[in-house]
């Protein structure tokens, strides 16, 4: 130091120095070679303690804690159980610090980092430990354990202290105050080349912190958003651009799962900062920049997971935003569409094999050459459409199982999650139709016949199986013709139509049900009543005859019923309850939720199409993704206006200048000095701005409260007074109410006058 410092080292410097090394030597020789021994005492101290005692010793040590520092109430408002094991992973800390000092100095730092977001004041730590000291004193002989005791929980709490002293940046107190502006104000201080990580890093020793994950997590909702908006924002001086969408995915990759799962409310403020608008318009149309790369893209080049958990998050608004409706026409277009439709090919064939062997090859069964083409037809349908269902099947359900990937039917069958959806259920169904179909198969059964084989009509098979194979044969066409309506995808009006009327087929459902809970009551009434009507004697004959009242497609006339009052007036009140009632209340439920589901048909059709392009990307080829992915140009630079270069990793496009209100431009320009070392001047439009929400906020707040007084002042006054006393009453608590309400000073809330009025 000497020798660094030959103007500035004086005696005094000498002084101070050595005094500090002889301290520290003091202090280690005072405790070199005693934390073994101290591990030894310690463990032996807690190994004795009984139940009874441990718990004697926690609720000593929160009742010390409390009398000492009543103010640690308000951050202990936990249960009983979680404040017990607070106190015992406390005295099992103390133990592992000698034992594995390196992993606990780890291990505490996280904690002090999540103390950090907890808001907990250091002062508080020091007499935490007084207090479990005392409360164990009660319980120990031995000084050199509880020496150990002590020296090792005043050394975590001195590293809590240090690490809740170095994270407790502006950053996270205004996290945890929730304040929008305050957080504003906090990243306006740091440097333009740091900004960033102020608010994706706090930093410990090994140990680190994300503010933003940490907003989230701990619901500051209100800065958690303030971050989003400052890290998407365009910031520019005359050397370089800057926008932090590739540090926020560098640092989470997992963001968009994150606010999917946790805080979907910021997620269009997300979404919003990835596009950038032109102000200016040429021929009707404007630039439009989406910083998409993060969006299709990993850091490994891979399909990013975020359209996964904005499919799986199933909200039919955001997946219409701009920027997730063009990654999915892109994905679509580029990758999806081409690779979908091969795999239907063979599922279209199989249709049509099926279609041409079951309905049309049997009207010329007479023909030898037609009866070998459905027999090779029937082969084809077995090895082309069974075999690959079986597979899929098999594997499908196999990797359910082992990931334990399953639903419970009935609290008790677990059953693969997959099967859920209505395409792979049918599917799973149509596999046991064909199944079912080859156990019966005519050309099977009749292959004795060797004059007329291969044939599937033989006198035997027409009494054994012949009508089982038809009902599985019918089933196994319908089916695979309701399959086929997964090919609405193509189109986006057509697929909207389809799950239209897949939503309104619910309240079909419950129609149907209310229908044969009627048929069935009344049908019971009307067989055991006795009356001269035989084709409503059998509760069977009566359901049908039922039935085809409501279908209007019964053929006998009611004046037939005439010699029947009572069982007249049954069937006119099945008719009023049916015809009229159900009928008629089903009509005005398809009419709501067709309302209600046309207003996001649109919203469900996309989501439907980007659920294909996830499920379809998971098996696309390594080789072709790649090609797809350089055909985006994610690593060109995309231009502002013209001439004005800006950044890679996005898609420009044009779209018409009505489709949005473009009035100010989204960059935020800046001259002066480009050093990255000086702050962004604050944008003081948009802090007055956010300033003045808060304190609207607040007026608000003041003035429901003050309503909900005058509501229980006017009822109290109304229960304890007569009539003319309690009007007054009220008189003078409304006015005064109001008064307190008009009193609030615009200087108390930071109004100028002119904001008061």
């Amino acid at each position: 130091l000497r020798s660094l410092l030959p103007t500035t080292w004086d005696t005094n410097h000498e002084v101070a120095w050595n005094w500090l090394w002889d301290n520290i030597e003091t202090v280690l020789k005072k405790t070199m070679g005693k934390p073994l021994l101290w591990e030894q005492s310690l463990s032996t101290m807690l190994a004795k303690l009984s139940d009874e005692e441990k718990h004697s010793y926690r609720v000593g040590l929160y009742d010390r804690y409390f009398a000492a520092v009543p103010a640690g109430q308000d951050y202990f408002k936990q249960s009983n159980t979680r404040l017990h094991f607070i106190a015992d992973r406390a005295t099992v800390m103390s133990l592992e610090l000698l034992g594995e000092p390196w992993n606990m100095v780890d291990e505490i730092s996280a904690l002090g980092l999540r103390h950090v977001g907890y808001g907990i004041p250091t002062e508080m730590f020091s007499p935490f430990i007084e207090a479990a000291v005392d409360s164990m004193k009660r319980f120990v002989v031995d000084q050199t354990a509880l020496q150990a005791f002590s020296w090792s929980l005043g050394i975590i709490a001195q590293m809590l202290v240090h690490t809740v002293t170095e994270g407790s940046t502006i950053v996270m107190k205004a996290i945890n105050n929730n304040s929008h502006s305050q957080l504003q104000s906090a990243v306006n201080s740091a440097p333009r080349g740091e900004r960033f990580n102020w608010v994706l890093i706090v930093k410990v020793g090994t140990q680190d912190i994300s503010p933003l994950r940490w907003a989230i997590e701990s619901g500051s909702l209100s800065a958690a958003k303030a971050i989003i908006e400052d890290l998407l924002t365009i910031r520019a001086d005359r050397e370089r651009y800057y926008y932090g969408v590739d540090a926020l995915f560098l640092r989470h990759p997992d963001i968009v799962p994150i606010i999917c799962s946790e805080a979907p409310l910021i997620l269009e403020t997300f979404l919003e900062g990835l596009v950038w608008r032109s102000r200016l318009t040429k021929d009707g149309l404007r630039r439009v920049n989406y910083y998409v790369k993060n969006l299709v893209i990993d850091s490994h080049g891979h399909f990013s997971g975020a359209l996964q958990a904005l499919v799986r998050l199933g909200d039919p608004k955001i997946i219409s935003h701009p920027t997730i409706d063009l990654v999915s026409n892109r994905l679509w277009n580029g990758v999806v569409s081409r690779q979908f439709m091969l795999s239907k090919l063979w599922f279209i064939l199989s249709l049509v094999i099926l279609m041409v062997s079951q309905t049309l090859l049997p009207e010329y069964r007479e023909s030898f050459e037609v009866r070998v083409a459905t027999l090779v037809c029937r082969i084809l349908t077995y090895l082309l459409t069974l075999m690959v269902l079986l597979a899929q099947h098999s594997r499908d359900i196999v990797v359910a199982y082992l990931h334990r990937d399953t639903v419970r039917i009935f609290r008790r069958i677990p059953v693969p999650r997959y099967l859920t959806e209505f395409y792979h259920l049918a599917s799973l169904m149509l596999m046991i139709c064909l199944i079912l179909m080859l156990t019966y198969e005519p050309f099977i059964y009749c292959h004795y016949s060797e004059a007329d084989w291969p044939t599937e009509y033989c006198p035997e098979y027409d009494h054994n199986g012949g009508f089982a194979y038809s009902v599985f044969a019918m089933f196994a066409v319908g089916l695979h013709w309701g399959l086929m309506a997964d090919l609405a995808v193509f189109s986006t009006g057509l697929s909207a139509f389809v799950l239209v009327c897949v939503h309104v087929g619910s309240e079909i459902g419950r129609f149907m049900f209310a229908l044969m809970f009627l048929l069935t009551t009344f049908a019971s009434a009307i067989t055991v009543l006795d009356h001269r009507y035989e084709d409503m004697k059998q509760f069977s004959d009566t359901m049908i005859c039922l039935s085809g009242i409501t279908l209007r497609l019964f053929e006998d006339d009611f004046r037939d019923l005439h010699s029947d009052p009572l069982l007249l007036t049954a069937v006119f009140g099945f008719i009023t309850a049916s015809a009229i009632l159900l009928l008629n209340l089903l009509i005005a439920q398809l009419n709501c939720s067709y309302v209600y589901i046309y207003q996001n048909m649109l919203g469900y059709a996309k989501l439907k199409r980007a659920s294909v392009n996830v499920q379809t990307l998971a098996y696309t080829k390594p080789h072709r993704w790649h090609y797809f992915v350089q055909t985006l140009g994610l690593k060109t630079p995309l231009e502002f206006n013209e001439g004005d270069v800006g950044m890679a990793g996005g898609i420009q496009v044009l779209e018409p200048q009505n489709l949005a209100v473009v009035a100010t431009d989204r960059i935020l320009r800046f001259g002066g000095s480009c050093s990255q070392d000086l702050e962004w001047p604050a944008d003081n439009s948009r802090s007055a701005e956010n300033e003045e929400q808060e304190k609207l906020a607040a007026l608000e707040h003041l003035l429901h409260s003050t309503l909900s007084k005058f509501r229980r002042s006017r009822k109290h006054g109304g229960e304890s007074r007569s009539g003319a006393e309690s009007g007054d009453g009220r008189e003078r608590s409304n006015s005064g109410a109001w008064s307190a309400a008009s009193g609030v000073s615009g200087a108390s809330l930071g109004f100028s006058g002119a904001e008061s009025d």
